[in-house]
Formats: structure tokens, sequence, C-alpha cells
């Protein structure tokens, strides 16, 4: 069973909202959510106000999500993305990369 809460909307949309621990073996886990969501949907929104401890793999998820949207005319988003998350982009040099698929 996954921590990460997916949530289909009416207008097809998919959030995934993220649990605050997104540690290392969570990795594998959010790219798989990742995946299936674009798979079901062009508009994905990742819920990641509770994060509260992020590993660089976890990061690097998002950021691939990002890419993948882009080239193939998807839609994503990092909603309201935590202090702790924030941080971590700016550690990693990717604020501009969170600034770019942040909504509020």
């Amino acid at each position: 069973m996954s921590l990460i809460k997916w949530t289909e909307e009416d207008d097809g949309r998919i959030r995934l909202g993220l649990p605050s621990d997104l540690d290392l073996p969570m990795a594998q886990p959010l790219l798989d959510s990742l995946r299936a969501a674009f798979k079901a949907s062009a508009d994905v929104g990742v819920q990641a106000d509770a994060v509260e401890r992020i590993s660089v793999a976890c990061v690097q998820a998002l950021v691939v999500a990002a890419r993948d949207a882009a080239e193939q005319g998807n839609s994503f988003a990092i909603l309201r993305p935590s202090e702790v998350l924030a941080d971590a982009c700016e550690d990693l040099g990717l604020a501009g990369w969170l600034k770019q698929w942040r909504r509020a």
C-alpha cells in the first residue's frame, strides 16, 4: 500500500497527495504513482504541503515528472509545496525549477 493519496477530480484531473516522509524508499512508489497518474490524465497535480522530509531521489522523481509532462504537452503542478520541499530544491539548485512548476 502506498502512502501517496490518489484523488480523481470531477474534471478528470488527478491529484496526488504526498505523505510527510518522502525518504529514499518512497522514491519508487512516488515515481510509479506519477506514471500511473499521467496514464489516467493529462493534468496531474502533486499536493506537497505535508512534506516534512524529502530525499534527493524523490526530488528527482518530481523533476522527471515535470520534464516528461512538458515533453508530452501535459499539465503538471506542485501544489502548495512545503517549506521543507522548497528548502531542498534551493539546496539542490532547483529553486527556479520549483518556481516554474509551483502553484499556490
